[in-house]
């Protein structure tokens, strides 16, 4: 009797890790989008991506902290970013949503690689802005690369979000209007990223991209609410 007892109830507890993970998925996504913002907050006065090597190193001699303060929340946003696609994947249960799952983590690896990228090329400037201050040709180089990994990461976006969204729809973690959205808002991603070479000499394709970009945004909030309440779309508490 004492060993059944045990065992009924280690079976009902059983659900608890499948919670909290959901919820640690759902916590990361949220921070994952804080940071983004913050991160976009403290750039906006930033040099763009045609920026001469002139305005970029003056930009990180003299405006240190916002230089910084992104670079350092870097790595949490990766940590929380992979929390949440993790979640997404370990929410499907069919293979052919697992298919989808699996793209999109895919595609989230690829953002992580090539924003990694942009943040070492900016980790640079600001290590050595004053002794690259005199070495405009290194710092015009460092600085297509970094358009470049940027252009290029707005495909990988493109493909997490079409992903992503498709799993997370079939699992009912975000409704049926923001899964439609995701086709054209990829489309928006993968245009301006197709336009990569015009985009580092400052094109308007950085417009295009931004579409897109912001309907990701709220794919991954929307997804991380639903994944922090751990029920579906639509589904009230009992």
């Amino acid at each position: 009797m004492v060993v059944a007892t045990a065992t009924e109830h280690e079976t009902r507890a059983e659900p608890r890790p499948a919670v909290t993970a959901a919820r640690l998925a759902g916590t990361g996504g949220l921070v994952f989008v804080a940071a983004l913002v913050v991160q976009n907050v403290l750039r906006a006065h930033g040099p763009g991506l045609d920026a001469g090597p002139g305005t970029v190193t003056a930009y990180f001699l003299h405006h240190r902290a916002a230089a910084l303060i992104p670079l350092g929340m870097f790595p949490i946003e990766i940590l929380a970013f992979f929390a949440f696609a993790s979640g997404v994947w370990t929410s499907t249960t069919r293979s052919h949503n697992r298919w989808w799952a699996t793209m999109g983590t895919l595609g989230v690896a690829a953002i992580a690689a090539l924003f990694s990228i942009v943040n070492i090329v900016e980790i640079v400037v600001t290590a050595k802005a004053e002794t690259l201050a005199h070495s405009p040709d290194v710092v015009g180089a460092l600085w297509a690369v970094h358009g470049a990994a940027f252009g290029l990461d707005l495909a990988a976006i493109a493909v997490a979000l079409i992903g992503l969204s498709r799993a997370a729809a079939a699992m009912r973690l975000i409704p049926s209007w923001l899964a439609l959205a995701a086709w054209p808002a990829a489309a928006c991603l993968f245009t301006a990223s197709v336009f990569t070479v015009a985009l580092v000499n400052g094109g308007p394709w950085v417009a295009v991209g931004a579409v897109g970009f912001v309907v990701w945004l709220v794919f991954v909030i929307i997804a991380s609410i639903s994944l922090l309440r751990s029920r579906p779309i639509g589904k009230t508490a009992a």
